[in-house]
């Protein structure tokens, strides 16, 4: 977790500390406790400073250098000040290939959950709840598990958005089914961002 998000946390704390004191010293019942959820945690509002968002735009261009792509500094201002704290689930079976996506995400308010594999994957969706799911294609040796694992999840009924992130998104978009289910197919670490970001918001939102 970053040091951001951990210091949100201890003031959610020290807040929730405060209503309890504030209601005892109004006469409340002095048994009188307030609780906070991590439910509750998922469905706030959080502020971006432009420091934050500067930090992530360090990572992405990190990430953009290390996959080849120039080294242009993505700009990720559209972002804006205000975001949701999130869950994003990241299936990869090489996870320190996205070390700098990775904290780019994190600076962003998002905790990222690492799967390494399909398996991995459905036991951390049966059991948390997540906004957003990313993926890669090519598993194990498998080139389909990204686009299997996209195609069970769907014909399960399961409607959260799932982002394809690949090292050739043309290519990918080849493959009629995948676009159909996939929520976007991505090769740049700025679209991924400026995707997960979306797909957050507006589930927020919703």
């Amino acid at each position: 977790m970053s040091s951001n998000l951990v210091v949100l946390v201890i003031a959610l704390v020290l807040v929730s500390g405060l209503i309890a004191l504030l209601w005892r010293g109004q006469g409340g019942p002095t048994a009188s406790t307030v609780k906070l959820s991590l439910s509750n945690i998922f469905t706030m509002d959080l502020s971006l400073s432009p420091a934050n968002t500067a930090k992530a735009e360090e990572a992405a261009l990190e990430a953009t250098k290390v996959k080849g792509q120039g080294a242009v500094r993505p700009d990720l201002t559209s972002i804006g000040s205000t975001t949701a704290l999130a869950r994003v689930l990241w299936v990869d079976d090489i996870p320190e290939n996205n070390i700098f996506e990775t904290l780019a995400l994190e600076r962003l308010g998002k905790l990222v959950t690492v799967a390494t594999s399909t398996e991995m994957a459905r036991i951390y969706l049966s059991r948390l709840e997540f906004a957003v799911v990313i993926t890669d294609l090519h598993r194990d040796g498998d080139p389909r598990a990204g686009a299997d694992f996209i195609h069970e999840t769907r014909a399960a009924g399961n409607d959260i958005p799932l982002l394809v992130y690949t090292s050739n998104a043309e290519t990918a978009q080849a493959d009629e089914q995948l676009v159909a289910e996939a929520d976007a197919v991505v090769d740049a670490p700025e679209d991924l961002l400026k995707a997960v970001e979306a797909h957050v918001v507006k589930r927020h939102i919703e």
